[in-house]
């Protein structure tokens, strides 16, 4: 990435007398001016700000067994496994480059999976009655705060600095919070009419995230480029899934296993 920069040159005057010396600090005022209207070279440090927008897919997400406690009319699940559908990725970030091949930078976003349905899964009671899991309506949503190690690996620089056509290829790697979040209602018992069961609940955990992505230089302070990540959680919990029937005792915890999200987007940067 380039960006705007002032330079820095000094001029040693080696010249005895006084008109040599008038001389040279002409010369390197002159210099100077030059200098500080053109771009700066490929490398340099400085501030950018970044934006990331695609398509979004949800790996299908398993839900914990859930045991009813012994001699209770309380409900669980066993084997559930909820699909989803491809949606929106959308990322900003602010970042510093510390040279022309490593920058930290922070970042966040929202990403949105539309709910498909189970593909397994059953309610099942303490009486060993148990029924399939169908139906359901809603999505999974995920807003990660992540810092994000980047390192840039130039491929083709152009022939001027500052000019457009350098291509590069970007590594990155980054931990932090992300909050997972399911609104997911009429989730409903196979032969069981009239009863529907909705969970929406979401929380905040530890995750972690790696893209890969080329990049390409329009001009010294603009970059347009396309990239993959993957995004991953250990597991999330979604609250508790109540029933319609307020005499149905819902399930208490429901929570998820591993929750992991592929995105291809396309990424426009500035730098300052």
């Amino acid at each position: 990435m380039h960006r705007f920069a002032w330079q820095r040159s000094s001029v040693t005057s080696c010249a005895v007398g006084g008109m040599a010396l008038v001389a040279a600090a002409s010369v390197a005022g002159t210099v100077r001016a030059d200098e500080s209207a053109a771009p700066g070279p490929l490398g340099e440090s400085g501030l950018y700000i970044g934006t990331d927008i695609g398509v979004a897919f949800l790996s299908s997400v398993k839900i914990k067994d859930y045991a009813p406690t012994p001699g209770s009319l309380e409900f669980g699940v066993a084997g559930v496994k909820a699909d989803t559908s491809a949606g929106l990725a959308w990322n900003i970030n602010v970042g510093y480059r510390f040279s022309d091949m490593f920058a930290v930078e922070l970042e966040s976003g929202y990403y949105r999976n539309g709910f498909d349905g189970f593909s397994a899964g059953e309610f099942t009671t303490d009486l060993g009655i148990s029924a399939a899991i169908e139906g359901g309506d809603g999505d999974f949503t995920q807003i990660p705060v992540l810092v994000n190690a980047m390192f840039d690996i130039p491929l083709t620089k152009p022939e001027t600095p500052g000019a457009a056509g350098g291509l590069s290829l970007k590594l990155g790697a980054g931990v932090g919070i992300i909050n997972v979040s399911a609104d997911i209602d009429s989730i409903s018992a196979a032969g069981v009419p009239g009863v529907t069961a909705t969970v929406d609940g979401d929380s905040w955990e530890f995750g972690g995230q790696a893209k890969i992505g080329l990049s390409w230089q329009l001009t010294h302070a603009v970059e347009l480029g396309v990239e993959y990540r993957l995004m991953a959680v250990g597991g999330a919990s979604f609250g508790t899934a109540s029933f319609s029937d307020p005499l149905l005792v819902g399930i208490a915890e429901v929570e998820s296993e591993s929750v992991l999200t592929h995105a291809v987007q396309a990424r426009l940067s500035f730098e300052f």
